[in-house]
């Protein structure tokens, strides 16, 4: 088998980058946009804004599952391809039929929620999974940049288009249909499935990494990779599975509360909207470098160590956002909010492949997705509870705190599983 010169491992990063980017983050991020003026001109109230958004993150979580076994089954291109179909019939129907609320909720939050954790982070990270493995700390953060990036880009992308025509918000559901036809073009042409379709290695090299190989590099970067495979069963068996889900929990409440209710609580302590919202670009700013610190760092700290940084700061940004009075107090709490998830996020999608290998991934993820976002739309939920009956959202906010100081402790004992590596010698 001969090796090709170049690793398309590289080029099949870029190419799932610019899925996230059309296929996650302007449905998430500039369907917000979207759906504020569809709401005007709709006369549509809040609680319909907040269903419809509800039902989006249930959406992009609780069907992990199933998608999981549809990449297991069908592939990464596949899935992505279906998704991605999703995401435009979603938006063709947002652009063309939408005047209801009913309607609304079905082809924003079923549909196009649905296309976007069938063409977005599940297989894409899969495939990330199988191509990279000494270097899948840094191929997992730079690919999870393409949300935060998105996420800066496709508000003002979307405002100036809607402004073009002359504030019709229908115009920016039909970029979004484009771009998704866009990234299933992209998945039928580029994705490739393993290393060993194209007579390739994970990360360019030039022979399999066989246990000792895998010994060495763990000795050398200091990071757990498991050499063997893991069945959803045994993971189920595992206290570092367990520890992982509870780990979580903190940040995927609060990012979701946060992005539910974060302007309007701005708001209330004084801020205008423009420098809410202007807190909103900087706690993506610092997302993203969150993200690029798990770039640098990710293959050679051990990542439980690092969750345990992200989560710890993430607490800290809530605290501070509770309070976050004057402009010190606006972008300090962004920083820390933002760099505590950009750093959270991509640990979290890499430990499951450390520590369970690829036929488990997509599975593990999927459970993992379907957890967190339903910790998203509780915590969400809670923060709207909280400030309706007591006027405030400290006990939701501090409550969030809490469990994401905790999560910190807990990532501590996420220590990697025992199995037959235990048996054979191989250094955990």
């Amino acid at each position: 088998m001969t090796q090709p010169r170049k690793f398309y491992g590289w080029i099949l990063l870029g190419v799932f980058w610019w899925i996230l980017v059309t296929n996650l983050a302007f449905p998430l991020y500039g369907g917000g946009l979207i759906n504020a003026y569809m709401a005007a001109d709709l006369h549509f109230n809040r609680s319909t804004l907040g269903t419809a958004f509800a039902v989006f993150q249930w959406m992009i979580g609780l069907p992990g599952p199933l998608v999981a076994m549809y990449v297991n089954r069908k592939g990464v291109r596949s899935t992505v391809r279906a998704g991605a179909s999703l995401v435009f019939v979603g938006a063709l129907l947002m652009a063309l039929f939408v005047h209801s609320a009913w309607q609304f909720e079905v082809a924003f939050g079923f549909i196009i929620g649905g296309g976007v954790i069938a063409a977005g982070p599940l297989p894409t990270q899969t495939g990330i999974s199988r191509w990279f493995e000494r270097r899948r700390g840094l191929a997992m953060a730079l690919l999870l940049t393409g949300p935060s990036v998105g996420g800066l880009i496709a508000p003002l992308v979307l405002d100036r288009v809607i402004a073009h025509y002359h504030g019709n918000w229908r115009a920016g559901w039909w970029v979004i249909s484009g771009l998704s036809v866009l990234a299933i073009l992209m998945a039928s042409l580029f994705v490739q499935e393993r290393p060993s379709d194209l007579g390739q290695f994970a990360d360019g090299e030039a022979d399999p990494s066989g246990p000792a190989h895998t010994a060495l590099s763990q000795t050398k970067r200091g990071v757990y990779r498991t050499s063997e495979e893991w069945t959803f069963a045994e993971v189920l068996r595992t206290p570092a599975w367990w520890l992982i889900l509870l780990s979580a929990l903190g940040f995927s409440a609060g990012y979701t509360a946060f992005l539910a209710h974060g302007v309007v609580h701005l708001r209330d302590l004084g801020h205008s909207s423009a420098e809410a919202a202007f807190s909103f670009s900087v706690m993506l700013f610092a997302l993203l470098m969150g993200n690029l610190v798990i770039a640098a760092l990710g293959d050679y700290v051990e990542p439980r160590f690092l969750w345990a940084v992200a989560s710890g700061a993430f607490g800290v940004g809530m605290l501070l956002a509770l309070k976050a009075t004057g402009t010190a107090g606006l972008y300090v709490y962004a920083i820390f909010f933002g760099l505590g998830v950009g750093m959270a996020f991509p640990n979290m999608m890499t430990l499951p492949g450390n520590y369970f290998g690829q036929k488990a991934y997509p599975l593990v993820v999927g459970v993992m997705m379907a957890v967190a976002t339903t910790a998203g739309a509780l915590g969400a939920f809670g923060a709207g509870y909280d400030y309706d009956h007591f006027g405030s959202y400290s006990l939701a906010f501090y409550g969030i705190a809490a469990l994401s100081f905790l999560g910190s402790v807990l990532a501590l004992f996420m220590t990697p599983p025992a199995k037959t590596s235990a048996r054979l010698g191989v250094p955990r």
